[in-house]
């Protein structure tokens, strides 16, 4: 499969550099008087996996689905693909796709109608992804299609929610604790999977987590406390 060409590159002196894929500027977030986050501020590239740590209740959740345009902030700017997100305004932003630690498919469809259902919603028609089969292969869900989830193990729905996300081709995946309800080595193999996806397809990650282990296996990785987003050396 050929990479998706997102980047514009800009010349500075003698060197290119390419513009990144999201910048984030100076965002922040409150709960009344209270702040849940100050100030936050990076960049993501096109291929880039960034994870998220912080502790229970630290906001880094809020903060994600901040990034994606599904929750509103105080101040400061979220560009992705060179466009503006507007916070909490609308319920899907072209080319972000999202993965949830509750799987969210459709009890009463099976695996192979929950992964064609956002295809008909936004085509009106059961048009078939033309990376099914790569990604039906690389997720492992080709015996799993004719099944309800309510017969599956959590590794396989979460799998499937996976490849739900995975067909639309997004450019960024973000994912709020995709292991967090799955036991160790579950949630290992998902991890794994997730991060093999990323690759193979070239699209940008952000991973928030619980577990340092896994944060460990992304590029770069940040942390969120006390209100403040830091990132960690290697």
């Amino acid at each position: 499969m050929e990479p998706q060409d997102t980047e514009v590159a800009t010349e500075i002196g003698d060197q290119t550099v390419a513009k990144p894929l999201l910048a984030v500027e100076n965002l922040s977030k409150s709960f009344g008087i209270q702040p849940l986050w100050r100030n936050v501020s990076f960049t993501l590239h096109e291929g880039e996996s960034l994870s998220i740590c912080g502790a229970s209740g630290s906001g880094k959740s809020t903060l994600l689905l901040a990034i994606g345009g599904l929750e509103t902030v105080q101040s400061g700017t979220v560009m992705f693909d060179g466009h503006p997100v507007i916070g909490g305004r609308q319920a899907h932003v072209k080319g972000i796709g999202y993965v949830f630690q509750h799987y969210h498919l459709v009890e009463e469809l099976t695996v192979r109608e929950n992964l064609l259902l956002p295809f008909s919603i936004r085509f009106g028609s059961r048009q078939m992804p033309d990376i099914w089969d790569e990604v039906l292969d690389l997720l492992g869900l080709k015996e799993l299609l004719d099944r309800l989830p309510t017969v599956l193990s959590g590794g396989e729905q979460q799998r499937a929610a996976l490849a739900r996300a995975v067909l639309a081709k997004p450019k960024l995946l973000l994912a709020d604790e995709p292991t967090g309800s799955l036991d160790e080595a579950t949630g290992a193999r998902v991890m794994k999977l997730l991060l093999q996806v990323c690759r193979c397809f070239r699209m940008s990650l952000i991973l928030v987590t619980h577990s340092p282990m896994f944060a460990e296996q992304t590029d770069r990785r940040m942390v969120l406390k006390n209100g403040f987003l830091s990132e960690q050396t290697p």
